[in-house]
């Protein structure tokens, strides 16, 4: 009987040390967390020149806490905003890490409310005049992405999307809005019958309600102030990070681009790096979704963020005369407050500038 006792201790013990092995084995396999940060460059519709000034203070605000420390983020960009600040989206477009996305033509747009063919001229323009900014002598944007106002888009969304070769639509949101089938996805998925990927953006339970992680309906509708939005990003990413789930989250520069709001939001960056998140764009994001669907597995590297395509030579600008490459003017200084690289003349005055390009608003 005492061999017996001693059997059941020995035994034990062996049970407890494989115990301790695995769950130190599994805590050091663990993939660093994923965080896609949406940037809306929002500003007011026919905006004024302050409010066009603080738009671009604001986004310049949010992309430092990006670019500087070498992380990824997406930049959801609209028809108001290209006509505002072109110069400013056409920089932060050349910046490592940056990616521009198609964000429609203005806050009060209802796709679902469209004919197709007005929806169509809509998606039309919005994909000219982000293509549009690019640098005298440079390259393109390579638009891939598109997220709809207010979530709202229709089956002839997609179909257009899918003419203009936009790789995913980031109109949707775990658990809320999703495609049949996909309620408890939180990974970007194939749209069924079409050849883009559904993004969600992610979505956390507040008050007994599921709410998705936008910042200007967090503090507009939900009344949050920026210490408690600070504390719903923290439990999530945590609550991701735990689940090997992508975290997914928007941030306009109307709402985080300065005050309260934009301390949460450079709080955020710097608790989520300092936890060993991986930030990557949103095409990024979309690319190590289809990377998992076809291993099973996490990436464990961040797909290259090299968006841009060389202007075509056939391309006409719409100004008789060349504009000057190694200039910027004082509107553009201030807006973009960096050391602009000198380049030389245009010597193809056909050529677009960033500032210049004639497009119909």
């Amino acid at each position: 009987m005492l061999f017996y006792k001693n059997e059941i201790a020995l035994s034990g013990s062996i049970a407890l040390i494989f115990l301790l092995l695995f769950v130190g084995c599994s805590s050091g396999q663990e993939t660093p967390a994923i965080v896609n940060v949406m940037i809306d460059a929002d500003v007011q519709h026919a905006p004024t020149a302050e409010q066009s000034k603080i738009a671009g203070d604001s986004l310049i605000n949010m992309t430092n806490q990006i670019v500087p420390k070498d992380l990824n983020a997406t930049i959801y960009v609209t028809n108001d905003m290209i006509a505002a600040r072109r110069l400013a989206i056409t920089y932060q477009g050349t910046l490592a890490g940056i990616e521009l996305a198609m964000h429609g033509t203005n806050a009060d747009e209802k796709l679902s409310g469209m004919s197709a063919a007005d929806q169509e001229k809509t998606l039309n323009k919005s994909h000219e005049m982000l293509y549009s900014c690019y640098i005298c002598g440079g390259d393109h944007v390579d638009i891939k992405g598109f997220r709809p106002q207010a979530f709202d888009q229709n089956e002839d969304t997609f179909k257009i999307l899918e003419k203009l070769k936009v790789a995913y639509d980031a109109g949707f949101q775990a658990g809320l809005i999703y495609r049949p089938g996909h309620e408890n996805d939180t990974w970007p998925y194939p749209i069924e019958g079409y050849g883009l990927y559904a993004v969600p953006v992610s979505t956390y339970p507040l008050n007994e309600e599921s709410v998705y992680l936008y910042d200007r309906y967090i503090k507009e509708d939900k009344k949050l102030s920026g210490a408690q939005w600070y504390d719903l990003l923290t439990k999530k990413f945590d609550e991701s990070s735990t689940a090997g789930e992508p975290m997914v989250v928007i941030f306009s520069t109307l709402v985080s681009g300065s005050g309260d709001y934009l301390n949460a939001y450079k709080k955020f960056i710097d608790y989520a790096s300092g936890k060993g998140a991986r930030f990557v764009t949103t095409l990024q994001l979309t690319d190590m979704a289809k990377a998992r669907q076809a291993s099973g597995q996490i990436p464990t590297a961040i797909p290259s963020s090299e968006n841009r395509q060389p202007v075509n030579a056939s391309e006409k600008g719409v100004l008789g005369s060349c504009p000057t490459c190694d200039k910027t003017d004082t509107e553009a200084s201030s807006i973009l407050n960096v050391t602009v690289i000198s380049k030389n003349r245009c010597e193809n005055c056909s050529q677009n500038s960033t500032n210049l390009t004639g497009i119909a608003v």
